[in-house]
Order: C-alpha cells, then sequence, then structure tokens
C-alpha cells in the first residue's frame, strides 16, 4: 500500500494506537498507513477531470462502464489504467456462485430496508474524521432523505442479480461511487479547512474499508437481531460479493477482508482506534433520524390511533441501540429507548426462529422473495416521489443547494 504522504506520526485523532499494535499486530500498521493513501487510480483519473471538463470526463466513464475502454475516443491514460485494473478481475470471484447463493435474500426486503438506515448508516457516524467529508460537502444535513436514496440505490443495484457482471449497472453504479470519492477527495485534499494531520487523507483506505463492514458484516449481524438471518450460504455469499465490491472500488488488497473472519478484525481495530465523536457525527445522527428513519417507521404504523405514531422515534432509538450497542449510541446522543429495545431483543429471536423454519421449506423462498421484490418497487417509487428524487447517485442529483465535486457545482 502506498501512502500519498507519510508523515511521522498518525493522526492526531487516532486513539488507542498501542493497545491496536499490541492485539493486531502487522495489520495494525496496515491499518495505520491505510490513513494516508487514498485510490492512485482513481485519484489520477480526478485530477485529470478538470483538465478534460466534468462534463465530458463522466461522459468517458460511463462509456467505459456501459461499452468498455475501447470505446472512448481520446481516453487519457488515467482512465486507460483505471480499466485496467476494473477488467482484471481477480481469480477468486465467482459471481455466478454469489448470484446462486443469494438469489432469495429478497424475502427480507422489508428488515433490511431498516437494518439500512438504523445500523449500516448510523455505525459510519460515530467517526469524525471519517464524517468529515459529509460535513464538508454538505450532503447529508442538506437532505439525509436524498443521500439514503442514493445509497439504497447502489446497493439495489449490486446486491441483483447480475449486479456484478462487468456491464451491468450495479458494476456502473460502483465505479461512478469510487470516482465520486476520488473527486471529494481532490476537492478537500485542495481545502485549507481539511485538518490532515488530524484526519489523515480524506476517505483514506482505512476507513474506505471500513464501509464494507458497513454494508456487510453490521447487515448481516443486524437481520439477524431482528429475526431475518441469512442461511448459511447466503451469508458466505454476502461476504464474497463485498470482498470484489471491495476491490471494485479500489481497496487495496492489504486491507480487503476475505470472509467475515477479517471483516470482524476489521471492525474490532477500527471501533478501537476509530477518532472521537463530535457535534456534527451527532447532527448526522439526528438528521437522518428526524428527517428520514422516524417518518418511514410510522409509515409503517397504522394512523389510529395517533398514539402510535408517536411510538416511532423510540422504535428508531431503540433499534440503534440494538444495533450499535449502548457505548456507541451515548456517544452519537441518541435517547434511551429501554422498552423498545428490551422488545426487539426479546422479538427477534423469536421471529428468527419462525423465519429458519420457513426457509427450511424450499419452496417457500421463491414466493417470499417475489412478494419482497414487490414491496421494494413500491417503496422505492414512494420514497422518490416523497423525497424528490429521480437520480441514482450525487453525480447526477440536479443543480441547487450546496455545490458538490461529482457533480462538477
Amino acid at each position: 500500500m502506498v501512502a500519498e504522504t507519510a508523515p511521522p506520526a498518525l493522526p492526531t485523532t487516532v486513539r488507542r494506537a498501542d493497545e491496536a499494535h499490541r492485539r493486531f499486530g502487522d495489520f495494525a500498521t496496515t491499518y495505520f498507513d491505510a490513513m494516508w493513501a487514498g485510490d492512485p487510480l482513481a485519484d489520477a483519473f480526478a485530477a485529470d477531470v478538470a483538465r478534460i471538463g466534468h462534463g465530458r470526463a463522466m461522459r468517458m466513464l460511463k462509456a467505459a462502464c456501459r461499452e468498455g475502454i475501447g470505446a472512448v475516443d481520446a481516453a487519457p491514460d488515467s482512465l486507460r489504467a483505471l480499466f485496467a485494473q476494473l477488467d482484471d478481475v481477480p481469480d477468486w470471484v465467482d459471481i455466478e456462485r454469489i448470484d446462486r447463493d443469494s438469489a432469495h435474500l429478497g424475502r427480507y426486503t422489508r428488515q433490511s430496508g431498516i437494518v439500512l438506515g438504523a445500523a449500516s448508516l448510523v455505525s459510519g457516524y460515530a467517526n469524525s474524521a471519517a464524517s468529515r467529508p459529509l460535513e464538508m460537502t454538505g450532503r447529508y444535513i442538506e437532505n439525509a432523505g436524498a443521500r439514503t436514496i442514493e445509497v439504497g440505490s447502489w446497493l439495489v443495484e449490486v446486491s441483483g442479480p447480475g449486479g456484478l457482471e462487468r456491464f451491468s449497472t450495479g458494476f456502473e453504479l460502483t465505479v461512478r461511487v469510487r470516482v465520486i470519492h476520488a473527486m471529494v477527495r481532490a476537492a478537500l485534499r485542495d481545502d485549507p479547512a481539511w485538518d490532515l494531520a488530524a484526519w489523515g487523507v480524506p476517505i483514506c483506505q482505512a476507513y474506505l474499508g471500513y464501509t464494507l463492514v458497513e454494508f456487510c458484516l453490521i447487515p448481516v449481524r443486524g437481520m439477524r437481531a431482528i429475526g431475518a438471518p441469512h442461511l448459511p450460504a447466503e451469508e458466505a455469499a454476502a461476504y464474497a460479493r463485498w470482498r470484489y465490491l471491495g476491490h471494485l472500488l479500489g481497496i487495496d488488497a492489504a486491507l480487503l477482508p476475505r470472509d467475515r473472519v477479517e471483516q470482524e478484525r476489521l471492525e474490532e481495530i477500527y471501533l478501537l482506534t476509530r477518532p472521537p465523536v463530535d457535534a456534527y457525527c451527532r447532527e448526522l445522527v439526528g438528521s437522518i433520524n428526524a428527517d428520514f428513519l422516524v417518518p418511514e417507521i410510522e409509515e409503517l404504523l397504522p394512523a389510529r390511533p395517533a398514539a402510535l405514531r408517536r411510538l416511532a422515534p423510540p422504535v428508531v432509538h431503540g433499534l440503534e441501540r440494538v444495533f450499535l450497542g449502548d457505548e456507541i449510541a451515548d456517544e452519537l446522543g441518541i435517547p434511551q429507548a429501554p422498552r423498545t429495545k428490551r422488545l426487539v431483543q426479546r422479538v427477534g429471536p423469536v421471529l428468527a426462529r419462525v423465519n429458519g423454519a420457513l426457509d427450511r421449506r424450499a419452496w417457500t423462498l421463491e414466493p417470499r422473495r417475489r412478494r419482497g421484490e414487490r414491496y421494494r418497487q413500491q417503496q422505492d417509487l414512494r420514497l422518490r416521489t416523497r423525497y424528490g428524487v429521480q437520480h441514482d447517485l450525487v453525480d447526477a442529483s440536479p443543480a441547487g443547494g450546496k455545490p458538490h465535486p461529482a457533480r462538477g457545482a
């Protein structure tokens, strides 16, 4: 792993580094070095975007995703180098098996939406350095609903059948996510407000690696907690899927987790050493709760009696405390919700037994998957209408609000 810059010390916001070295040995060195590393291939293309022009560069990128790099006239060397890596599929990737073993995960669409919001996204906000790019681009406080839908759009595409194939929409969105990271990294690196000594490289390899934990290990665990457990083959497929997605996102092989054990190791060192929560982290959580999660839970509750709607906030808070644990929830300022937390902890195992029994009856899987897919489509339409979102990722979002590096304005 090659660092962009290698100051003599760790970022000053890192905690408990000595303990990390004692517990994790050489992996701690790899992890800490990754705080000074970006994504050289994507960063080189991002540097060319200013020369080529944002609109033309993004058209080139999309054409390379959809037709191959050979179809792009006058492609810069940076784009050719990026796609040389993207088109070189590692020999450990088995897309056919991943798709086969995860074919029926859609039966748990309702539960996965809850886990995405209350576990995956919120868990990433318990780190002031990793959250700083969101603050400096204004991407969440401005519209929590829009960004959640954008993340969901990507996850739906990469998780569906064929979503990892070379010319799939999932592949294109993943490459665009990678380039969005690079454009944000370039903008923040030149921003005098970015404190390199305190935070390391913007969207560094270490914190980028943790996003795989956010979208794989944490959801697998969260789904189990609310009674929607993966089958063993589905769980293995999830780790395999995110290993390949990590490769496509530009995560260095030295940091890229191969399985559950390595994701757990990455989570452990991240939680041990993460920078402390600050006011902005708490503001992020407050925003996603008030602007998105609570309204969505309200949508699931009956309109009458009105008292039921008032249960939505404690339901969200209770779920977050189950998913994150009380220590992180306290740091993030998530209110106590002892009753709903206990309810989830008691009901989850019961639902897991019921759903587990259903899952062992293979004939139930496909009808439940079809119902889940219909629900997902209905919810996608409702959410996009409610929040006025018709694009997929931020690079395609309409002008207005705070300028963002990935949309060229």
